[in-house]
């Protein structure tokens, strides 16, 4: 388990608005530690506090290149075949056009929290299209 850090700190967070941590500087493995196990002072620090994490859409690979690579090393063990050029470069479409029309703006804002959801990692309270919009949501959980 990787050290929790002063950086780690909701108080030491680059980017915090009304009260809330934006893409907050987290462990390498916050999202893969079991409760029971973490640092004293990250539970004490982020148990209950919702955070927002802002992700705008990112293709799984940036080239065919790099897909038939993936797919060839990794994907194979898995049982996936290497989809044609053509079928792959529709295919990369459809998802970012998919992604639009959930997120017309571009990005998607994931309000999480580290409260016993999940028994190893933050839960997922909800993705919004807006930052205003996962904000109020999130200071109406911290106003709980």
């Amino acid at each position: 388990m990787s050290e929790y850090l002063e950086c780690h700190r909701p108080t030491e967070q680059e980017r915090i608005v009304d009260g809330v941590c934006i893409n907050p500087k987290r462990r390498d493995d916050f999202n893969c530690t079991k409760h029971d196990v973490r640092p004293e002072q990250e539970l004490s620090d982020w148990w209950g506090l919702p955070y927002v994490i802002e992700a705008s859409y990112q293709h799984s690979d940036d080239s065919y290149q790099e897909y038939v690579t993936r797919i060839t090393t990794v994907g194979a063990k898995l049982g996936h075949e290497v989809m044609e050029q053509e079928d792959w470069t529709i295919m990369r479409e459809d998802n970012y056009k998919t992604f639009l029309a959930s997120y017309p703006l571009g990005n998607a804002y994931t309000v999480r929290c580290l409260d016993g959801g999940c028994h190893d990692r933050s839960s997922n309270k909800g993705i919004y299209t807006t930052l205003n919009d996962a904000l109020a949501f999130t200071k109406a959980l911290i106003d709980r």
